[in-house]
């Protein structure tokens, strides 16, 4: 199942200058492992030591954010596009 993913700048620079991927899963998490095979240096930025999705990420998928926690469980469908960008913390 493909879909498209949409990086964030900061994240280009690792794709060959890349605006948007496609990639193979039917889940945001097999998304990103199946991105992390065809482009493994996005790897260190999507996934911590653990293997887990970096906390920092968010998603946007469906009109819906989804946070790095819930992305694993996020279905979804062909032709879907989702959009990684980066959490903002402050205060």
């Amino acid at each position: 199942m493909s879909v498209r993913v949409q990086l964030p700048p900061v994240l280009r620079t690792v794709c060959g200058g890349a605006r948007v991927l496609d990639a193979e899963g039917s889940s945001i998490g097999a998304v990103l492992a199946n991105l992390s095979k065809s482009h493994p240096s996005l790897a260190l930025h999507l996934f911590d030591e653990q293997g887990a999705i970096r906390r920092n990420i968010v998603f946007l998928h469906d009109g819906q954010m989804i946070r790095a926690k819930e992305a694993s469980a996020r279905r979804i469908k062909p032709g879907d596009e989702i959009v990684l960008t980066n959490a903002l913390a402050g205060g």
